[in-house]
């Protein structure tokens, strides 16, 4: 039995030795796997925080750049309302304005804006100055409208088919819109921004 029991102890020895190779090499290739893990999870890990420090970088931006377009229309908006202001407080000049003084704009008006024939409305308030007579001084042939303007003040000019509103709203409002830019520059300093 000798002969028996040293086959057995040699097919067990070298399947020990196998055994003792394959779990060698299993565990050589483990490692291998795993070392390929970490790397793979360190480079995505890389690559992650390089998106994240890119995205709160771009975030950063955007934030400061909302924050000097909130401040830029913050800042046009309270010169829009200076440049408003402006001319609101014309507007209440004009409609505070002497009876002598209401008259003379109103033939300011007339002289600039008047044609042959035209019929001219005024406010009630203006009733008592701008009379037919006075207007024939004008030497147009115009006529004294039978209503009254709901105006603040100014006149409308009425013509075959059209009419000129010159009341002082629109009298002003036509200024605005051609002097606003020389308005801005004398009171702010400034160009176009």
């Amino acid at each position: 039995m000798n002969g028996k029991e040293n086959i057995i102890n040699k097919i067990l020895s070298d399947a020990d030795a196998k055994c003792g190779e394959i779990l060698s090499a299993a565990e050589t290739q483990a490692k291998a796997i795993l070392d390929e893990a970490n790397e793979t999870v360190k480079r995505d890990r890389a690559a992650l925080q390089q998106r994240i420090d890119l995205t709160v970088a771009e975030r950063k931006r955007n934030r400061l750049a909302n924050a000097e377009l909130d401040a830029k229309k913050y800042k046009l908006n309270t010169k829009q309302q200076l440049i408003s202001r402006c001319y609101g407080l014309a507007y209440e000049r004009l409609c505070k304005l002497g009876e002598s003084d209401r008259l003379k704009l109103i033939g300011t008006l007339i002289d600039k804006y008047a044609e042959v024939g035209e019929t001219v409305y005024v406010t009630q308030a203006d009733a008592k100055s701008v009379t037919q007579t006075w207007l024939n001084g004008f030497d147009m042939q115009l006529k004294l409208g039978k209503k009254y303007l709901k105006a603040d003040g100014g006149i409308v000019l009425e013509g075959e088919g059209y009419d000129k509103d010159l009341t002082l709203a629109s009298v002003i409002r036509f200024t605005r819109e051609q002097t606003e830019g020389k308005v801005a520059e004398a009171l702010l300093g400034v160009g176009n921004e």
